[in-house]
């Protein structure tokens, strides 16, 4: 249960960091000034002293970016932060423009974007993970179908928590095999189709909604 409660919360930061509400260089300097940011990601375009974009954070749950920046620029002074104006020093990273996108792979456990609990998604993500190499027999899939869960299905870890070796729901009682468990062949498969899903969930703009949704119950 811990496992996945961590899982989940690091999921949430990084599909909310990664899709940031926009707003001027401006308001990125008022929000410094203030002492508000709290974390600040660079994304560098490949060359020194280029920046691709700019997203900062005002709490772990509310992200945004300065809009605008599609084409590597040099570093203006509005997106820099100046210490002499700055009222609290945020963390800042840079990161290449690549890091900030989601793969056919999983990266998403090892670039969660808040230092308190990057470190606590990544012992989860691998302790799942040799929990499953553990696991003798799987109720629901081989485990070959498993490790294409966890690394091309994106959340594969996520669901064998919830599912293996029993229902989260159904409590500490025995369960039954599931009547046809995956193959690897079929893994791999249901683990294409996943990876899709997430994919198209993460262009819609939805987790966009979502952070929208946050800020306004966060005003009342």
């Amino acid at each position: 249960m811990i496992l996945l409660v961590v899982l989940l919360w690091g999921g949430l930061l990084t599909v909310l960091s990664a899709n940031p509400r926009d707003r001027s260089a401006a308001d990125f300097q008022a929000a410094l000034r203030a002492g508000q940011v709290t974390y600040v990601i660079y994304e560098h375009g490949g060359e020194d002293g280029d920046v691709r974009g700019l997203r900062w954070s005002t709490g772990s749950l509310f992200w945004y970016r300065v809009k605008g920046l599609t084409e590597p620029t040099r570093r203006r002074p509005d997106l820099m932060i100046d210490p002499g104006t700055t009222a609290s020093r945020p963390v800042v990273r840079w990161v290449s423009s690549k890091d900030a996108r989601f793969g056919p792979f999983p990266n998403w456990p090892f670039k969660v974007p808040v230092p308190s609990v990057d470190w606590l998604v990544k012992v989860a993500w691998i302790a799942a993970f040799v929990i499953m190499i553990g696991t003798a027999r799987p109720r629901l899939g081989s485990r070959w179908a498993w490790f294409w869960l966890f690394t091309i299905g994106e959340i594969g870890a996520i669901l064998f928590l919830f599912f293996e070796p029993r229902a989260l729901w159904r409590g500490l009682g025995p369960q039954e095999p599931a009547p046809r468990r995956m193959s690897g062949r079929y893994g791999c498969l249901a683990a294409i189709g996943l990876n899709w899903l997430v994919l198209a969930l993460f262009y819609s703009g939805l987790f966009g909604g979502v952070q929208a949704l946050l800020e306004v119950l966060n005003r009342s």
